[in-house]
């Protein structure tokens, strides 16, 4: 099971997409260095979790993967959740992307499954308005 290919075929869209707007947001994906303590800036944490890793099938054993995808995104709180939305839907429409991308004979094939929420956020004491959306997804290594 190539799990670096599994999450490099999510991470790097979002990245893309992150990265693409003015001014670019900064990701940070699972067990990538923490956004500093007390900060006001937006950002975005991608959480990539695996389920089932490996499923029998008729003729033999083929490397398919499920498992779920958590995206949260920080805005300023206070300003409204206009900012928020913005980028959950840029966030919405890069996890799409993965379901138009034609399968090929290597790689990774990825297919996301329905997309949960946006939901929102505001602790008293935190300084970030938060959205969340999450959904499934199965991923199948190609050789």
């Amino acid at each position: 099971m190539n799990y670096q290919a599994i999450r490099a075929a999510v991470e790097n869209p979002l990245l893309s997409a992150f990265g693409a707007l003015v001014p670019a947001v900064p990701v940070y994906f699972d067990n990538i260095t923490a956004v500093p303590p007390n900060t006001t800036t937006e950002y975005v944490r991608v959480n990539v979790t695996f389920g089932i890793t490996n499923e029998p099938t008729l003729t033999s054993s083929v490397d398919n993967a499920r498992g779920a995808i958590v995206i949260r995104v920080f805005t300023e709180k206070g300003k409204g959740p206009a900012r928020n939305q913005t980028l959950l839907t840029t966030a919405v429409s890069a996890l799409e992307t993965l379901n138009n991308t034609a399968k090929t004979n290597s790689g990774v094939f990825f297919r996301v499954g329905e997309i949960n929420g946006p939901t929102f956020s505001a602790t008293e004491n935190a300084p970030h308005f938060v959205g969340r959306i999450d959904t499934s997804y199965v991923a199948t290594v190609l050789s």
